[in-house]
């Protein structure tokens, strides 16, 4: 995976990309307990979201 410092925005060329979560987990199912946050990279300059990961893909592997 390239550094974010290295990326550059799909939209607007800028160099100046971040990190966030909403700390809300993505789950298999309603009932299902377990799950994993979502952590976006974005741009500063624009605020589009380069891409979306989660931090524990593991739990849904079966």
């Amino acid at each position: 995976m390239t550094p974010i410092e290295e990326r550059k925005c799909k939209n607007c060329g800028g160099t100046e990309l971040d990190e966030a979560t909403d700390y809300l987990l993505l789950r298999k199912s309603k009932v299902s307990f377990v799950g994993s946050e979502k952590v976006y990279t974005f741009c500063i300059n624009c605020g589009e979201v380069q891409s979306i990961r989660l931090t524990n893909p593991n739990v849904f592997k079966k």
